[in-house]
């Protein structure tokens, strides 16, 4: 129940059917439901003070302005009459309030503000393309980048818009100073999986780049080889997924003895005996049998227990096999089964499997299955090269050699320079590369089964196993030689013989390796663009071939021409500059020394190497110690179309007009190479560090359907 106030007071009794007022609209009768239960008393008259009973009472309409008076009485005539205030009082009464809120200051400043919005958001919607493309005052960003902010609270589409337009305009703005991390992407140099570094001309010169990179993985792995033997046989079963073959102890034992470096470094061999192990042991003794009566062969047969191995086969006789037979004879008597090893006596490669078989035997090889005659392979394209059929299907140069589009990374097209040597050197990877060589230049050689061939050379495509050879290795090489600062000729020396394809007139010998080194180093016509570094930076300059030439190349053929028929040995007499050979007195006073391949291999590396002078190398064949040198800090390698020859000299040497050279960077990379020949490539380390274990490891897989062929690491109860 409600209850009554005890202020309430009337003046005038109340009657049933009197209308009490509103209290506050005068005349505005109360709803059937007010009236219920409440007695009314007749209305105030006026100038009287009516008690509502609530302690409430009237203002004196009086008081009020008579304009007042007159609006709110035909107002309650027409609430008496039951009909509300039309549309042209409502417009009024809005267009008076909106008048009296612009009167005031916040009004004024809140009208103008969304004006200004509905402008600003108007024009954006319909200027928005041209808008995007049109530069702004610098003045204005600040005006753009506020008024996003503020636009986001009515509409957050228009603001994300504002504010996107703003970020556009200032990264266009040409006089924006950059920051270090835009200044890092946009000067930043591209490493292709390729092995190629492709030049960014707005960047760095590139060869710091390479040295520092270098530097740091070299130092890493040099770090992170394995100190113990358990560490040895940790590394071992990570990287191969298998365990040690059987006499891994007794190899890590012979690697303490002669203090042989990197240790866990052998990635070459398994990639070579991958394939193999898909074969039935008794399939690969087979196979070892059979590739001894081969010509152009001599198998090296190692016994357990005699210090010195015995040698048999077609070409048993030639200095070659003597050679190897005493280096293996350092471990010959360490060995737990008998093994032969055939060597082709070519400088060449002379196994290639298709790209399919290959790949195939090694996934078996790797599942413990065997690569049997009902094995299926899809045939491959006959009507390319033999080195395409050795690559993937979808690689460079299969597609190249099918006439479909692939990207030029020569010298013409693209500057760069080699920051991976090992790819750099895969011709899947670089079909602008195979008419540059006198090896690849050719067919290939017939694809055939697999078979045991150990070679001195072979490309990333051939399934030879290499190996170590000896020929122009010397302990220490007789000759004068002088410090860098004694070195007096500043200058790239090549001399060599017309060897690494047949010269005649049914072969492109100039696009040859050994030619056309010879030839683009006596040019003497036209200009050339060479980049060189100033304070770090990328510069780039056109120069005289003949002034680039004779600044920077003392390279030529030399001695009696060989492998040339009587009308293209009389063409080179006349053509080419030949010079006498220099001996190694006079080389080692140069300070920059090429290294290019022959008919194989280059057998003058290591020579080369123990000087102090600046090592560049061109190859296409990966060697056993591959995996055991760092290019940029012990070589500087080079690309096999010589495309980055005079840059890599710009930037050692310098301009022909002296600037930008870099010598204490040279002297520091032919040091650590001459430490390098010195502690990692010693008679030891060719014996152990890569025969031993490759031995151990062909050894287990003509024996692995026999017990014990593995190393198994006893637990050490050692508390």
């Amino acid at each position: 129940m409600r209850r009554r106030s005890s202020r309430i007071g009337l003046s005038t009794p109340l009657q049933p059917d009197d209308q009490r007022p509103s209290p506050f609209i005068g005349g505005v009768s109360r709803s059937p439901r007010q009236q219920q239960g409440r007695v009314l008393g007749p209305a105030p008259s006026a100038g009287q003070t009516t008690g509502l009973g609530l302690g409430l009472a009237t203002h004196d309409e009086k008081s009020r302005p008579a304009r007042k008076d007159r609006s709110r009485s035909r107002e309650r005539t027409r609430t008496a009459a039951g009909g509300g205030p039309t549309a042209q009082e409502a417009l009024r009464r809005f267009a008076a309030l909106l008048f009296r809120l612009l009167r005031t200051p916040k009004g004024f400043t809140l009208f103008c503000t969304v004006s200004l919005l509905w402008f600003t958001t108007s024009y954006v919607n319909k200027h928005s393309e041209r808008l995007s493309r049109r530069p702004v005052h610098p003045r204005l960003l600040p005006l753009i980048r506020h008024g996003g902010n503020l636009a986001q609270y009515v509409s957050p589409r228009l603001g994300n818009r504002l504010k996107d337009w703003h970020e556009w305009q200032v990264q266009n703005d040409p006089n924006r100073p950059l920051t270090p991390e835009e200044l890092a992407v946009q000067t930043r140099h591209t490493f292709h999986p390729n092995g190629l570094l492709l030049v960014n001309p707005k960047g760095r010169h590139p060869i710091p780049v390479l040295i520092e990179q270098a530097e740091k993985k070299w130092k890493d792995k040099v770090a992170r080889q394995s100190r113990t033997l358990s560490e040895a046989v940790k590394e071992y079963k990570q990287r191969y997924r298998r365990n040690p073959p059987k006499g891994f102890d007794d190899w890590w034992r012979f690697c303490e003895e002669h203090n042989v470096q990197l240790r866990d470094e052998y990635d070459q061999i398994n990639h070579d005996l991958a394939p193999h192990w898909a074969l039935e042991a008794h399939d690969s003794r087979h196979r070892n049998r059979v590739m001894q009566e081969r010509d152009h062969t001599f198998t090296i047969a190692m016994h357990p227990g005699e210090p010195h191995p015995s040698i048999h086969g077609p070409y048993a006789h030639i200095k070659r096999a003597a050679d190897i037979a005493d280096m293996l004879s350092l471990f010959t008597g360490r060995m737990h089964r008998p093994l032969n090893i055939t060597y082709i006596i070519d400088d060449n490669p002379a196994v290639m499997l298709p790209y399919a078989q290959r790949e195939r035997m090694v996934e078996l090889g790797q599942q413990g299955e065997y690569y049997g005659p009902s094995e299926f392979i899809e045939g491959d394209d006959p009507n390319v090269s033999n080195f395409a059929r050795a690559c993937p299907p979808n690689s460079p140069l299969r597609r190249s050699e099918r006439g479909e589009f692939t990207t030029d990374y020569s010298g013409d097209v693209q500057r760069s320079f080699i920051w991976r040597h090992q790819k750099a050197m895969d011709m899947c990877l670089h079909p602008e590369s195979r008419k540059l060589h006198g090896h690849t230049m050719q067919q290939g050689v017939p694809l055939g089964p697999l078979v045991p061939l150990f070679s001195f050379a072979k490309t990333p495509l051939h399934s030879d196993i290499l190996t170590v050879p000896i020929e122009q290795w010397e302990a220490h090489y007789v000759g004068y030689e002088p410090p860098w600062e004694g070195k007096s000729m500043n200058k790239l020396l090549w001399r060599g013989s017309t060897t690494g394809v047949e010269f005649n007139r049914h072969t492109p010998w100039r696009k040859s390796q050994r030619a056309r080194l010879h030839i683009m180093s006596h040019d003497r016509e036209g200009t050339k663009s060479v980049i060189w570094s100033q304070r770090g930076q990328l510069r780039e300059s056109n120069f005289s071939v003949a002034t680039i030439n004779e600044l920077y190349m003392d390279t030529s053929f030399s001695g009696a021409l060989q492998q040339c028929d009587p009308e293209t040995c009389d063409l080179l007499e006349r053509t080419m500059d030949l010079k006498p050979t220099i001996g190694l007195d006079e080389s080692n006073t140069y300070k920059y020394l090429i290294d290019v391949d022959g008919n194989g291999w280059s057998g003058r590396f290591h020579r080369l190497m123990s000087t102090r002078s600046v090592v560049l190398k061109s190859t296409a064949f990966p060697e056993w110690y591959q995996d055991r040198i760092q290019e940029w800090v012990h070589y500087v390698p080079i690309k096999v179309d010589y495309s980055d020859v005079y840059d890599t000299m710009a930037f050692f040497v310098g301009t022909p007009d002296g600037q930008g050279g870099h010598d204490s960077m040279a002297e520091k990379i032919g040091e650590a190479g001459r430490q390098w020949a010195r502690d990692f490539w010693r008679y030891a380390d060719m014996a152990s560090a890569y025969m031993y274990r490759l031995s151990l490891e062909y050894a287990r897989i003509l024996h692995h359907d026999e017990g014990d062929v593995d190393y198994i690491e006893m637990p050490s109860f050692d508390f």
